[in-house]
């Protein structure tokens, strides 16, 4: 058992590597088929509001709004996925370097995430944007200004200045947990972290069935646990199957969610549950991609994906009701193209400078300092544990 107050705050450099990584040599390089992975969640993400702005509500129209509501749900799930399961590798490769993992962690994610979330805040509030394109535009009140500018608007039961927003306050609140989940990833603790995933799945029901049908973090809490179950299986499963068949298992996989009925806020949460499992456990058997032009592409997209998630929505409502265009296909190419661009200009000028300045202050000497006093290792039995 680990004793007094543990995190995964301070790693020693020279037992780091014995601790977190078997293999130093396994670091994972950049890999195409998570760029695709990325690409295609934030592609059907973008699908499901351009059909939600272009078909009207209508008893003819309904099959297909709840089939868009579904597969913008299935994207954001996969982003989940994705995303924990990343932020497994970038804190391997924190370890290796040594200093307070987590706070450098913490500072890194903080710049990601927070400067761009905030210019578009900002933009949609001087521009008096709705939060959808259908939606009418109205007063935002301060708290829920405040509540969007430190994504926890889940919390304060607030609104969303900009739709897109409400996935934000989830995946910043897991990067709390991160760190310690990633000791148990680290060192191949595969059981412990499928009972961890299993009792969040008991809690969450439970809650659902006792409150409501939409329980916020206990919700998603399963979702990030699938990415760090394969980031532990990453050295346990080989990769057996072509790259050729990774884009058409991710389409079926999101076929079949959409097709189930899969709608969290609906309480229908354990097939993202499933979704997400499935997903998470298949990436480490297939080959990484080596086809060059579609790995071209799936990088640039997955550069730009947070950029796109945040700003398309402001985007359609500038074409499609301020131009007010009528033409389904040449608005939709006009809207492609201007979130492109936007998403593109936004990461040099936005992404890009932030990105660089939290890499440069979580590689300060005073946050790095605990490497030059590192804390002893204890023993635990046959364990070696970091207090």
């Amino acid at each position: 058992m680990v004793q007094g107050n543990t995190t995964a705050a301070a790693f020693n450099p020279s037992t780091a590597s014995k601790l977190f990584v078997r293999a130093p040599n396994q670091f994972m390089r950049h890999s195409a088929n998570l760029d695709l992975l990325r690409s295609v969640a934030v592609s059907v993400v973008l699908l499901d509001h351009l059909m939600l702005t272009l078909l009207r509500p209508s008893p003819l129209n309904e099959p297909a709004l709840k089939f868009a509501a579904a597969l913008g749900q299935a994207g954001v799930l996969a982003f989940f996925v994705h995303t924990s399961l990343v932020l497994m590798y970038s804190i391997q490769r924190l370890t290796r370097t040594g200093g307070q993992v987590t706070l450098r962690f913490y500072v890194r994610r903080f710049f990601r995430i927070y400067p761009l979330s905030v210019f578009c805040i900002a933009l949609a509030l001087i521009f008096h944007l709705p939060p959808s394109p259908r939606e009418v535009r109205m007063i935002v009140p301060l708290p829920v200004i405040f509540s969007n500018l430190l994504l926890m608007q889940n919390f304060f039961g607030k609104g969303d200045i900009i739709g897109a927003l409400w996935s934000l306050p989830y995946e910043v609140q897991m990067y709390l947990v991160l760190p310690v989940l990633y000791v148990l990833a680290a060192k191949r603790q595969v059981g412990r972290l499928g009972g961890v995933f299993i009792l969040s799945c008991l809690c969450s029901s439970l809650y659902h069935l006792k409150l409501v049908a939409h329980i916020g973090n206990a919700e998603y809490v399963p979702c990030f646990l699938c990415g760090v179950l394969c980031f532990s299986l990453r050295d346990h499963i080989r990769a057996r199957v072509s790259p050729v068949f990774w884009l058409p298992f991710i389409c079926l996989l999101i076929s079949g969610y959409c097709i189930a009925g899969g709608s969290m806020g609906d309480g229908n949460f354990w097939v993202g549950w499933v979704f997400c499992l499935v997903l998470g456990l298949a990436v480490n058997f297939f080959h990484d991609s080596s086809q060059t032009h579609v790995n071209f592409a799936a990088q640039k997209i997955a550069l730009y994906s947070y950029g796109m998630y945040l700003i398309h929505l402001p985007v359609l409502f500038l074409v499609f009701i301020v131009f007010g265009m009528k033409n389904w296909i040449l608005g939709s190419l006009v809207f492609v193209l201007v979130t492109t661009l936007a998403s593109a200009t936004t990461y040099h000028f936005i992404e890009s400078p932030f990105i660089e300045l939290g890499r440069r202050l979580s590689s300060h000497g005073s946050i790095r300092a605990a490497a030059a006093t590192p804390l002893q290792p204890y023993s635990d039995g046959d364990k070696t544990v970091i207090p």
